[in-house]
This record gives structure tokens, sequence and C-alpha cells, in this order.
């Protein structure tokens, strides 16, 4: 009989791992007849252990527990591959603070039943402890119903999280899918982008949801990461460079696929409270590198897929002028005046009391207001 795994690295989770599990548990599909939960507890140090533990005492024949020490997620799922039985064939992934719709598996086993792919997902919703829920931005790709996407005919349908992964047994015992164990974050992104450049296919499958817990103060791994120079140099250069090297080794270019892949993640830099974070947390030395990797990675994306992205305007004008001219962006200096020229966009101006309100923004997100700073308006000839 056919079977699904869920597999789930666990650290330091106990105030949600039991709703995590209850969610596999009650799954429409029939948890006992159809399904394995394999959990690898990677380290952790609160009472996940024991929770764990008791549900594996009610469920010996589908709950698999193993304890290991911390080596992050990525090998925390490899790992939990040597734990397979052998009536398994299709693999999912779920992340310890998250659950999945109880539909879930159910859809996704027909899905592998009636389709001729390896690897598919489903829409992520997201959700909190104040009840609150809303769609990730990706969720598009589900519009059109249950199908199977081919990636070098829609660039836009973009994949790069575990969570909602689902894989056949067939391609990890051949050893083509493995999550990559040297970054501690996008990790997941790599992998599953590996995979689709070789295998150009993967299936969505509608109707159904993977719950992705959002911490209301930001304490997830995602908001974490970007406290830690990993998230910069280290993960343009071993992260997107490395699609792009291995795109244009597999294809003799970059695909738009994986265009549009990196800006789409690339412009979370540019949002101030990240770019703040970067300007704090690196050297000189670091953010010089940062840039030229930015410059050297844009001049492999064309124009098209930045100025399709979702994003704000001036975003985009600053990407491409950073592709077009380099880095450091070059300002006019107003001949005979200390001024320079920092382009400002004006959002909303009224008249006050006493004088005029204005309110904008630079169009540069790397430009910072000093003591000595004044903002100039022209107005015919008057300066």
């Amino acid at each position: 009989m056919k079977k699904i795994a869920i597999i789930m690295p666990l650290y330091n989770a106990e105030r949600y791992v039991s709703e995590a599990i209850e969610s596999v548990i009650n799954q429409t599909i029939g948890f006992k007849e159809f399904v394995e939960l394999i959990i690898i507890n990677d380290g952790s140090q609160d009472r996940s252990k024991e929770i764990c533990e008791y549900y594996q005492s009610q469920y010996p024949d589908n709950i698999t527990f193993v304890c290991t020490e911390n080596q992050g997620p990525s090998a925390a799922r490899n790992y939990a591959y040597n734990f397979l039985s052998n009536e398994i064939e299709y693999i999912g992934f779920l992340d310890a603070d998250d659950r999945l719709a109880l539909n879930a598996l159910e859809k996704v086993y027909l899905f592998f039943t009636n389709h001729q792919v390896d690897m598919a997902v489903i829409p992520v919703m997201y959700f909190n402890s104040e009840g609150e829920f809303s769609e990730h931005r990706l969720n598009y790709r589900f519009h059109s119903g249950t199908r199977v996407i081919n990636i070098l005919k829609e660039y836009n349908a973009s994949h790069f999280y575990a969570g909602g992964l689902f894989v056949s047994r067939k391609i990890i015992d051949e050893n083509r899918f493995q999550f990559d164990t040297s970054m501690f974050y996008w990790e997941d992104a790599l992998s599953i982008n590996q995979y689709l450049i070789k295998y150009n296919e993967y299936g969505v499958v509608a109707n159904t949801f993977y719950y992705y817990r959002r911490q209301i103060n930001n304490h997830s791994i995602v908001d974490y990461s970007w406290n830690k120079k990993e998230r910069y140099n280290f993960l343009l250069e071993n992260g997107y460079l490395r699609l792009i090297n291995m795109s244009l080794d597999i294809h003799g270019k970059v695909i738009p696929y994986i265009q549009f892949l990196i800006v789409y993640h690339l412009k979370l830099y540019l949002f101030k409270k990240n770019s703040c974070k970067m300007m704090s947390l690196l050297s000189d030395s670091e953010k010089d590198i940062f840039y030229e990797n930015i410059v050297k990675i844009l001049q492999f994306i064309d124009e098209q897929y930045i100025l399709e992205q979702r994003m704000k305007h001036y975003f985009k004008e600053f990407l491409i002028s950073v592709k077009r001219n380099g880095w450091p962006l070059k300002y006019e200096s107003i001949v005979g005046s200390k001024f320079i020229k920092e382009p400002v966009i004006i959002k909303k101006k009224f008249f006050m009391l006493i004088g005029l309100k204005i309110i904008g923004y630079y169009r540069s997100e790397y430009y910072n207001l000093t003591e000595d700073d004044f903002i100039s308006i022209k107005y015919k000839n008057k300066f």
C-alpha cells in the first residue's frame, strides 16, 4: 500500500508542536492506514521531547521520533530519510510550529496518483495567535486549479520554501533531492530550485492549505536571519549566484524563471528595516563586496523581470539604475554650490498655518540625512 511520510524537524517548539502533530493525525486520508510521521528532534532544550514521546506512545506504528544534536533543519530533514518505511511513496515537509489543512494529504495523494511528476506544493495561508489569516502572494499559481507547471513556460511561478512541499520517494532514493546543509537560511529555496533547473516541472495542488505561523513579535527564523552576516554576501554568492551559474551550465542562459525568482527575493534587501540592519551589521569592506555582488547579479537580470515585480516603483528605478550604472550611484553636483542632487519623491504636500508640509522619500534607500543636509525646492526660477 502506498503511503505518505511527513517529515518534521523540531527545535524548541513546545508551544506549537502538539498542534502540528494533531493536524497530521486528523487527516481525512486516514492517518493509521496511509500516513507516517517522522519527527527529528534537532537538539531541543524545552519540553518538545516529552510531548512527542507521548504522541509516539499513542501511535507507535505511525510516529517515529528521533533525537539528534542540533545541526539545523536541512540536516534534520535529510536524516529523516533514513527512517522511511518500504511502503512510503511520497514525502512531505511540515515545520513544528505550522500545521496542515485536514484534507491536505488526501489532495496530494490524489494528485500524485493522477500525474507523472515528482514534486508538488500546496498553497500557503499565514496565521498568527490573534486569529488573523492572509494568503501568501505566490498563491496566484493555484487560481487555475490543480495542475502541473513547467517553469520554462511560466517563469513567474516561483517556489522557494519547504513548508507544504511534497516529493516522490523515487527522487530521494535516486539522490536527486537533498536539502543543502551549508546554508542556515534559504537552504530550501536553493535545493528546490536546483532541482527545478534540471527537471523544469512541479505540481500545484489547489483547494487545501499549508498554515504558516507568523510570529507577531518577529521571532521567526526569517526575521532573525537579518541579524546574521550570512544573510548578506554569503547568500548572494552561495544562493543567487549558484542558481545563476547552474542555469548557465544546463540551459546556456539564465532562464527567466530564475531571473524572476531572484528579483522577487532580492527586493527584500531594499526594505528600510532590512537595509538599516545591513548598514549597521556589515563593515565598510563587507558593504563594498555586497554592492559588487548586487551589481554582478543584476547583469544577469533583464529589466522586464524587475518591472513586472509587485514592489514600489522607486525600488524598480533603483535596481535598474544600479544595473545600468553600477555602484556607487553617481549624483550630479550643482556647480558653485555645496548641494548634491539626491532626487526626492513627493507623496503628499499640504499647507499648514505658517508653512508647507511635504511628505516623501529619497529615491535611493541607501541615502540617509545628515545634520548638515538641506532639502531645497525649485519653483520656476526660485531655488
